[in-house]
């Protein structure tokens, strides 16, 4: 069970350096996994009509290999990597025109019922272990983020454009908040290597998040909490010069 699309990259996805940029890494994760889910019938607007519930996205890491230029051809494929009764990992891969990787990411995702608000298993949804890739390309592991008291660096509102159609912020809209901590001078300066977004819980229209940042040893550790509690966590980890 796999998908694959190929496009161009559009120019929402690019950054000041003229490749694609973090959260332009990130919308294609969050697309190739959404269309991959649609192409069979597991998406996020099915599963709510013949299962009422929904998809959340419990963390994701992604690996970063070479710059992708604006207008460049690439291909996206998707695979469910591994399941277990209430977790799920999907692995999805870019690759250039000329076949080169660009990233490979692993996301973890669980199905939440819409009324009781509460964990379904996997299988609830018709998906069962043959749908499984029998192999990966890449060994991805998720970070030990221990809880730790960081600096405060700054405190953002979350407003209306932030919001998804479930009236939560946005995935995306947490990763403008991160990076936001960063000038366009260090973005172009120090690239990154590997990155980890964990989403502890969820935020709404109208609340204040605390920003908190502390660098060690090549690696930035983020946290944005509300009320004193994560709301999202994130490990940042730059190449080696």
């Amino acid at each position: 069970m796999k998908f694959e699309k190929t496009q161009r990259l559009g120019a929402s996805m690019v950054g000041s350096d003229e490749s694609l940029s973090v959260i332009g890494a990130f919308q294609i994760i969050e697309d190739t996994l959404t269309e991959f889910f649609g192409e069979y019938g597991i998406d996020g607007i099915t599963i709510k009509q013949k299962y009422n519930a929904f998809w959340v996205f419990v963390k994701t890491r992604a690996k970063f290999f070479k710059g992708l230029a604006w207008n460049s051809e690439y291909t996206a494929t998707a695979c469910i990597s591994s399941m277990s009764a209430a977790r799920m990992h999907v692995d999805i891969e870019v690759r250039d025109g000329g076949g080169a990787r660009v990233l490979y990411a692993r996301v973890e995702v669980c199905v939440l019922d819409i009324a009781a608000q509460k964990i379904k298993r996997i299988s609830d949804v018709g998906i069962d272990k043959s749908m499984v890739a029998q192999e990966v390309a890449e060994q991805v592991e998720f970070c030990k983020f221990d809880d730790e008291a960081f600096p405060l660096v700054e405190k953002v509102t979350v407003r209306s454009t932030n919001v998804d159609h479930s009236h939560h912020t946005n995935n995306l809209e947490y990763l403008r908040f991160i990076m936001n901590t960063y000038s366009v001078a260090q973005l172009e300066k120090k690239k990154i290597k590997e990155m980890e977004v964990i989403y502890a819980s969820q935020s709404y229209e109208g609340d204040e998040l605390d920003v908190l940042k502390s660098e060690r040893d090549g690696r930035d550790l983020i946290v944005l909490q509300k009320q004193g509690k994560p709301v999202v966590k994130s490990e940042i980890v730059f190449a080696c010069k």
